[in-house]
């Protein structure tokens, strides 16, 4: 059978050669609609056609590669603890980090691509998952390109990823232990922006519902309207944890434990309990997700789960330098680390009325 052209799938999507071979190249910086990028990929997957892999570059010497990280927001001091560790392994290696804060906002992530990506990137980090996964997997073929955070088995581009299945499972088994039968997830909204939202709240439910408690977990998340990082000058998911743990307080609840979809939520619950006269973990028990730095803070002890960051970081940067240097697009790898409870003082027993 005869091997497939870019004619081919010219003339299949109903476009010109050269732009068949603009967008499956992967430059973002030629001007055609999203339905006509969606049609020529359907035409290249249809004849099973791949732009042949060329990633040979030359760097002169001495000068340092740029190395894109794309991050969707810097008030969450996740993404500022993750930036720190990956320019202070990737400056031994010989990269430049040039951090890309998106602001959750898919034009800005696309325009920061366009902008350093063609010419410049020596590779490229994601620290969520794309906005365009389709463009993302094709440019994941010239420049290279890994994601860390998210797990997405469907997206064909090497990844350093966490169950947060997994991870919310932990945290629920813990508190379960701790005699917690009734428990509320406080979450920024469940949207395409984030699917580690989605999945910590199912780690949650499955170990629930695997001890016969279906109707133990109340979920209250923000409403689905466009994220900000900031609120009344305040890191967005912090005021999103004080203002539903506020609501929930106002009408009452019977719940013991105030599970946060991450840390910087947490500490809004935390903030929000304390104004109250609450206490913690006598009143409520409170834990969140991903050990920042603060979370470790004597003041605060919060309970989380740690994501091995630090490893991971290394992991990404020696992965973006394995496919610099091979000088062909590799085999498509991903990497799952498994994460780790850390117990602190924002958990203890049930008070009993949990029962």
């Amino acid at each position: 059978m005869k091997k497939a052209t870019s004619t081919d799938v010219a003339r299949l999507a109903g476009v010109s050669q050269t732009t068949v071979s603009m967008v499956l190249g992967g430059h973002l910086k030629i001007s055609v609609s999203e339905e006509t990028r969606k049609r020529i990929f359907r035409a290249a997957e249809e004849l099973d056609y791949h732009l042949p892999a060329n990633r040979k570059r030359k760097t002169a010497p001495g000068k340092k590669r740029m190395l894109l990280l794309l991050v969707p927001t810097l008030t969450n001091h996740y993404y500022t603890d993750l930036a720190r560790m990956v320019e202070d392994y990737a400056e031994t290696v010989n990269f430049q980090v040039v951090i890309c804060n998106t602001f959750r906002r898919p034009e800005l992530e696309k325009q920061y691509l366009e902008t350093y990506a063609d010419d410049l990137a020596g590779g490229v980090i994601y620290t969520f998952l794309p906005s365009f996964p389709e463009q993302a997997e094709v440019l994941s073929r010239r420049i290279p390109m890994v994601i860390i955070g998210e797990k997405q088995s469907s997206l064909r581009v090497c990844s350093i990823e966490l169950s947060n299945e997994v991870a919310g499972a932990m945290l629920a088994e813990h508190l379960y232990a701790l005699g917690h039968r009734k428990m509320v997830f406080i979450s920024t909204p469940f949207n395409q922006l984030s699917l580690a939202r989605t999945q910590r709240l199912e780690g949650i439910r499955r170990l629930l519902e695997k001890n016969g408690r279906e109707n133990a977990l109340e979920v209250l998340a923000a409403e689905p309207s466009k994220e900000g990082d900031r609120q009344d000058d305040m890191p967005y998911e912090y005021s999103v944890g004080r203002q539903l743990t506020a609501e929930l307080m106002n009408r009452g609840t019977d719940a013991t434990a105030l599970i946060g979809v991450n840390d910087m939520t947490a500490f809004g619950i935390l903030d929000e309990l304390h104004v109250r006269g609450l206490r913690v973990p006598e009143d409520f028990s409170v834990c969140g997700f991903d050990n920042i730095f603060s979370s470790r803070l004597e003041a605060l002890s919060l309970t989380t789960i740690d994501h091995r960051m630090r490893l991971r970081c290394r992991e990404a940067v020696d992965m973006i330098l394995a496919q610099w240097n091979g000088g062909q697009a590799p085999a498509l790898h991903k990497i799952e680390y498994a994460p780790q409870l850390i117990i602190r003082r924002t958990t203890g027993p049930a008070r009993p009325a949990a029962e």
